[in-house]
C-alpha cells in the first residue's frame, strides 16, 4: 500500500512549495501570519486545513529545511494555546496568542507537584483572590522550558473546600513576575536544557490573566494535555523528535554491524516497531479524512513509542561499546539521523531516553488510560475523589 500521499503534483503542495521558495529562510511569525504554524486551527490563527493540508505543511516544512516551530515552542504549539479559542477572552487572544504561534514568547505548563505524584488534582499550589489580583504560592517539579519561558499555563487550587478536581483554575502567568523563582534540574544527559523546579512566594497575578472560569481548571488541564495536532507519523526516538528506526537501520548499515546476525535480528525486531507505529499513525489520518471518530490507536500509539524510542537509542549505544561512554561520541560514521531539534543528537538522545516512559505520562497511567477507557476495564477507586480537598488535608496531617 502506498502512504505517499498526497502526490508530488498535488496543487495544494505547489502552493506550498512555492512560499517556501519565495521566503527561503522565513521567520515564525511570517510562518504565522501565512497559517503554516497551526495551520490546523481556524483562521485567522491558521487555514482550517484538513488532515492532508496539515501533511503537505508538515512534508513542505521539512522539505524547506526549516525546523518545525513546535520544536521550538511546543507547550504553546502542542499543548496549550488552543484552549484560548475554547475558554479565553478576545483579549488573552489578542495578546498571547501572536507572540506564542510567532515563537516570540516561550510557554511552559506549571502542573506536576513534588507531593502529587502522578495524581495532577492532588497538587497544593492555591491561588487566593485578592482584590483585581490572584496571590499564588506553591511549588511545582518537572517544568519544561520553565528556564527559557516568558509564560506559564499555571494551574492552582482556588476552593479548598471542594473536591479535588472542582477547585482548580487556570492561569497565564509571567515567568518574570516577583517571587517566581526557577531552578533547572540536571538530569541523565548532564545539561539543563529540559527540567525545572519552580518555587512560587506570593506571586500576583491579575485577575483578567485566569483561562475561563474560577474551578474549569481540571477541564481546561485535561483538554491541553489532549494535544490537538493531526495524529500524523512521529517517527522520533524522543516524543516524536530524534533519530527514527529507519535511521537506526541506515546507521548499522553504514557502520558494517548487519553482518551480525544477532544484531541484524534485533534491529529488525526495532525496525518493525517503528513501520507499525507509523502505520497506526497513517489510520488516525485516514479516520481524519473520512470524518471518522479517533479510536484507540492515539493512546496505544503514545504508550508503545516510549519504549520503542529506547530501544533505538539503546542498540545505537551499545554498538559503542566502552567507546558509548565518552561525551559527545557518535555510534556511527555520520549522524544519519533525520530528526530535528536538540534529539537529533544520538548521544544525547540516549541520555535523556529514560525520561520519555516518565514524562507526558507515565507508563503506569497510560496502560490505565488504555485499560479503563479503550478496554472497558473497571477503574482504579479513588476514595478521596469526592471529598473536599481540605479535608483529604487534614486528615494528612493528623
Amino acid at each position: 500500500m502506498d502512504f505517499d500521499l498526497p502526490p508530488d503534483d498535488d496543487p495544494r503542495r505547489l502552493d506550498v512549495r512555492a512560499w517556501f521558495q519565495a521566503h527561503p529562510k522565513p521567520t515564525y511569525r511570517q510562518m504565522c501570519e501565512a497559517g503554516y504554524v497551526v495551520a490546523h486551527w481556524p483562521r485567522p490563527w491558521g487555514l482550517a486545513a484538513d488532515a492532508e493540508l496539515q501533511l503537505i505543511v508538515d512534508e513542505e516544512m521539512a522539505r524547506a529545511g526549516v525546523l518545525p516551530p513546535n520544536l521550538v515552542n511546543p507547550v504553546a504549539i502542542n499543548n496549550c494555546a488552543l484552549t484560548l479559542l475554547t475558554f479565553g477572552t478576545e483579549a488573552q487572544r489578542e495578546r498571547f496568542l501572536m507572540p506564542a504561534l510567532a515563537c516570540e514568547e516561550i510557554w511552559c505548563m506549571l502542573f506536576s507537584e513534588p507531593a502529587g505524584g502522578s495524581d495532577l488534582a492532588a497538587l497544593r499550589t492555591t491561588a487566593r483572590r485578592d482584590g483585581d489580583h490572584y496571590v499564588v504560592k506553591g511549588q511545582k517539579i518537572w517544568t519544561s522550558l520553565a528556564h527559557k519561558s516568558q509564560i506559564g499555563v499555571l494551574i492552582a487550587r482556588t476552593d479548598v473546600s471542594a473536591p479535588k478536581h472542582a477547585g482548580l483554575s487556570a492561569f497565564l502567568m509571567d515567568m518574570k513576575s516577583p517571587g517566581v523563582t526557577v531552578r533547572p534540574i540536571i538530569d541523565l544527559s548532564g545539561h539543563e536544557n529540559e527540567y525545572n523546579e519552580v518555587f512560587l512566594d506570593e506571586v500576583r497575578i491579575p485577575a483578567d490573566r485566569l483561562i475561563g472560569r474560577e474551578g474549569e481548571g481540571w477541564k481546561i488541564a485535561t483538554s491541553q494535555l489532549q494535544t490537538e495536532r493531526v495524529a500524523l507519523s512521529k517517527p522520533g526516538a524522543i516524543w516524536g523528535s530524534g533519530p527514527s528506526a529507519r535511521d537506526l537501520v541506515k546507521g548499522l548499515a553504514e557502520a558494517g554491524h548487519l553482518s551480525d546476525p544477532v544484531m541484524r535480528d534485533e534491529a529488525a525486531k526495532i525496525f518493525i516497531e517503528g513501520e507499525l507505529l507509523r502505520l497506526l499513525a497513517y489510520r488516525a489520518l485516514s479516520d481524519r479524512m473520512n470524518a471518522k471518530p479517533s479510536g484507540p490507536e492515539g493512546a496505544i500509539r503514545k504508550m508503545l513509542s516510549a519504549p520503542h524510542g529506547q530501544h533505538i537509542v539503546v542498540m545505537a549505544k551499545a554498538t559503542q561499546g566502552p567507546r558509548g561512554m565518552i561525551a559527545g561520541e557518535q555510534p556511527f560514521p555520520s549522524q544519519v539521523s533525520s530528526g530535528k531539534g536538540m534529539f537529533a543528537n544520538w548521544d544525547y538522545a540516549f541520555w535523556f531516553s529514560p525520561a520519555v516512559t516518565l514524562g507526558v505520562g507515565t507508563q503506569e497511567i497510560l496502560k490505565n488510560i488504555v485499560a479503563e477507557r479503550t478496554l472497558g476495564l473497571p477503574r482504579e477507586p479513588d476514595p478521596t475523589a469526592k471529598l473536599p480537598w481540605s479535608e483529604i488535608q487534614r486528615a494528612k496531617s493528623a
